[in-house]
């Protein structure tokens, strides 16, 4: 990625998934700590293994917690929605927490890459966030899709998750800068 794309990567949107709230919640801002989005369902240091983990742990083990926070690309979100034979898909429906302009190919980012914001925060990314049904069913409720449709449509392009690097400040509008692995 060159600097100049580098540049016009940005934050369009932030919401926190509180465990009191059916659906996400928009912000103007947050403050990520190591735990994650305080307020925010996935936030803490530990998760719980699950299906996605199965590979490596028993399901119920407690490991590091490597999914505080859920990242979309609107480009992407764009494709899914073309995918489903919707209008569009607006940034939270899915449970994002960060959604980004100007990064087209957002899901197959390099797991390690970190994410600069303006404030000096930093995310490192976890890799892809595969599409699950409980998303779907959130679309469902919202675009009156299948909740089984939206798995398939968001096959590579449901975006990333990454946990905080570095503590600090995240705001709609800020500038992104991405750091390769390595």
């Amino acid at each position: 990625m060159t600097a100049r794309q580098e540049s016009a990567i940005s934050v369009v949107a932030l919401h926190v998934w509180p465990t009191t709230s059916e659906t996400p919640i928009p912000s103007s801002e947050v403050e990520v700590d190591f735990s994650g989005l305080p307020a925010d369902r996935h936030c803490g240091l530990t998760m719980t293994s699950d299906t996605r983990t199965a590979r490596v742990y028993p399901k119920g083990l407690e490991i590091r917690n490597h999914r505080q926070l859920s990242l979309v690309s609107l480009t992407e979100l764009a494709a899914v929605a073309t995918n489903l034979g919707i209008d569009g898909l607006a940034p939270g429906v899915i449970a994002d927490n960060i959604a980004l302009t100007g990064i087209d190919n957002l899901t197959a980012l390099p797991r390690m890459t970190r994410l600069e914001f303006e404030s000096g925060a930093v995310l490192m990314t976890g890799g892809e966030n595969t599409p699950c049904v409980i998303a779907g069913r959130m679309v469902a409720a919202r675009y009156g899709t299948e909740p089984t449709a939206f798995p398939k449509a968001a096959i590579r392009l449901r975006g990333i998750t990454a946990w905080v690097d570095r503590p600090g400040r995240i705001s709609v509008g800020d500038a992104v800068r991405t750091h390769p692995p390595g």
